[in-house]
């Protein structure tokens, strides 16, 4: 499903109006619909409930005056409290506001530049439900004075509030929150979901999050070309690999694994399992030569090759030991518990110069990459990196802060310059193409913010990779599968005391979920 910024539902509102004909009042009275409709299914609506509309001069403030119209028309005890100059609302917004006026519909105007009153605050007390329409997708300046202390007054006694299109005081596009923010029980966001709603911090403030279908035509959205997505229960089930009755353990792949060291065999153990619990047919992995003994305890079903090691880690005389292996493997997945040094190092060079399948990079595999980036020039195979936020520190040079603050234009930064796909790991996990596609995932929990996490995700990755998945599709589906295992890993566990190893045991009913019910093909 394709989401965007402000500035593009600015625009694809206004192809929609000039291209297609639909005036805008008619776009914003099915949006006044959209979230009366929702606001009517969480709450009986009686002649005492009492609603209290906050409205700004912009569009969702005149999204909000038709709001209070219809609630008012269902003999609710609606207010209306317009913070701005009647002389500055616009169009559609200016009807609406003119049609509550005819009404005779309460309506409290405040000037920006007063103070709150007590009345305000004792509006909100009374108020069984708030309707934040003060803000839109448009704000892009920090909010402080009246704003600020209203915002305060209605996170602080509002009861239930609902936020018009996005909650008041967050950035569309990057998520922050801009000083301050209303923070809502429901947030119904018009025609396409906002990229904010899903980034941190801006998520966090959003509640439930509904999106309303308020007639853009498909035709106007596909011609915007955006860029930015999140999956879908049903895109989920298009991707998944297909099962086939008449097939072996080469139908679905081989993934090489090149993973673990001295101290570090359950990184190499997670990531080989998670690749056979998303479907590959064979999982081999290459180990150093000192451990490779604890690997064949740990893992029945993989079949380890020990190679030539330094004091319990690879070095440049593995590459050509395991050279032969990664010529009839379907992708490679290297980095999880490998440890560091300059042999490492030369180790990633020559993997990635030579490989003529894709690559996963994780852990210290990235780790070995950011100490010589220039090892990404002139790349042959598609490249998955999966670093987490210090790893993508290192990888570019800026603080975690930075990247932080802006992850998705990091991501695509870094995935333009080096032609890579990147998995930016974080609570909302960021995956992007080098041509500027970009997916924000929605699944996952806290539970997993746990050591091995990150190589289950690897493994999973690489399992779907090896089935002949593109690449990208697999990291993006990779992702999504990884969260939704840990999601139903703490619905039965809790988020206290999970382990990867949960993750990577929920696997398969994650896919389950999405692939039960399609037919197993009799083809081969």
């Amino acid at each position: 499903m394709k989401i965007c910024s402000g500035e593009e539902m600015r625009m694809i509102d206004e192809a929609t109006i000039n291209k297609v004909g639909i005036p805008g009042i008619i776009l914003m009275e099915n949006a006044v619909i959209a979230v009366v409709n929702e606001i009517i299914k969480d709450i009986r609506p009686t002649v005492n409930t009492r609603v209290t509309v906050f409205c700004g001069q912009g569009n969702n403030g005149g999204d909000g005056f038709g709001i209070a119209r219809h609630l008012s028309h269902m003999d609710l005890n609606v207010t209306v409290v317009f913070i701005g100059d009647y002389n500055c609302l616009r169009s559609d917004a200016k009807t609406n506001f003119d049609i509550l006026q005819n009404l005779r519909i309460p309506i409290k105007t405040i000037s920006p530049a007063s103070v709150v009153d007590d009345e305000i605050a004792y509006l909100i007390q009374r108020s069984d439900i708030v309707v934040d329409a003060i803000f839109g997708t448009g704000l892009s300046k920090k909010i402080e004075g009246l704003y600020k202390d209203l915002i305060d007054l209605i996170n602080f006694y509002g009861k239930y509030i609902i936020s018009v299109d996005i909650p008041s005081g967050i950035d569309s596009r990057t998520g922050a929150v801009l000083g301050n923010a209303v923070k809502a029980d429901k947030t119904v966001t018009l025609a396409l979901p906002k990229a904010g709603l899903y980034l941190y911090p801006g998520t966090d403030y959003v509640g439930k999050l509904v999106i309303a279908d308020i007639g853009i035509p498909r035709r106007i959205i596909e011609e915007a070309e955006l860029k930015m997505n999140v999956l879908t229960d049903e895109e989920v089930k298009s991707l998944i690999p297909i099962r086939f009755t008449r097939s072996n353990k080469g139908s679905y792949g081989k993934v090489q694994v090149i993973a673990g060291s001295k101290g570090m065999t359950g990184a190499a153990a997670l990531t080989c399992l998670s690749a056979y619990k998303v479907g590959a047919g064979i999982v081999s992995l290459g180990v150093p030569a000192s451990i490779n003994n604890i690997l064949e305890e740990k893992l029945t079903e993989v079949i380890t090759v020990p190679l030539p090691d330094n004091e319990g880690k690879l070095c440049k005389e593995s590459f050509y030991a395991i050279k032969a292996h990664l010529e009839n493997a379907s992708m490679i997945a290297i980095g999880p518990g490998l440890g560091q040094n300059a042999e490492i190092i030369e180790l990633m060079e020559l993997i990635i110069q030579n490989s003529k399948v894709p690559i996963v990079i994780d852990a210290d595999g990235i780790n070995a990459v950011a100490r010589n980036i220039e090892m990404l020039k002139n790349i042959k195979v598609p490249i998955v990196l999966t670093p987490h936020p210090g790893e993508m520190a290192r990888l570019t040079g800026q603080t975690i802060e930075e990247i932080l603050e802006k992850p998705v234009e990091i991501v695509r930064d870094f995935c333009h310059k080096w032609n890579v796909i990147l998995v930016l790991k974080d609570a909302k996990t960021i995956i992007g193409h080098p041509n500027g596609e970009i997916y924000i995932n929605t699944t996952g929990n806290p539970g997993m913010s746990v050591a091995g996490s990150g190589d289950v995700l690897t493994g999973i990755i690489s399992g779907l990779i090896a089935q002949n998945m593109d690449p990208y599709k697999a990291a993006v589906l990779g992702v999504f599968l990884h969260g939704k295992a840990g999601d139903l890993a703490a619905k039965e566990l809790g988020y206290h005391g999970m382990l990867a190893g949960d993750i990577c045991r929920y696997t398969p009913e994650a896919i389950k979920m999405y692939y039960e019910n399609q037919e197993v093909r009799n083809e081969g």
